[in-house]
């Protein structure tokens, strides 16, 4: 067990934590703050509550729930232990860093899966025509992570 909580593992532990935090308290904020309203930060970023039954982008919205349910309380899981499991076995402490984003971030949603039946987005880019789909921190904390750790790979190279 002493093996197993050394920094890098404290780290992920602490930043999944944080990250999880954050994004309960903003989405909180989205319900109590965004209800029946939209508010336009800049051109392209508004906040917008929305509930989302899917998975990433509402894939898996319309789903029937025995295929549906599954995934989306199974996936978490799994994402939890593979970054637990990569931070133990990498012992580097940016890794720990940002699968400790990636755990938080599947924490947060995981959360509002479980207790909520759908994931609270809030976050709306958009300009002119184009569109991303809602999203809240916890997706901006793994995509983030994703491409934080992608780029640590290719600068490596």
């Amino acid at each position: 067990m002493g093996k197993i909580l050394r920094k890098p593992s404290i780290i992920y532990i602490l930043i999944a934590i944080l990250i999880l935090l954050l994004d309960l308290f903003t989405k909180n904020m989205a319900e109590k703050h965004l209800a029946e309203k939209e508010i336009t930060l800049l051109p392209f970023l508004h906040l917008v509550l929305v509930y989302n039954k899917g998975v990433a982008f509402g894939i898996l919205s319309d789903a029937p729930d025995i295929v549906r349910l599954p995934v989306l309380l199974i996936t978490p899981i799994l994402a939890l232990i593979i970054t637990f499991v990569y931070t133990i076995k990498s012992k580097k402490v940016l890794d720990a860093m940002l699968m400790g984003m990636v755990g938080g971030g599947a924490l947060g949603n995981f959360y509002d899966r479980l207790f909520l039946g759908s994931v609270r987005d809030f976050i709306y880019l958009s300009y002119g025509g184009l569109s991303w789909p809602a999203f809240n921190v916890a997706d901006a904390s793994i995509s983030l992570a994703i491409v934080m750790f992608i780029l640590q790979a290719l600068l490596k190279r």
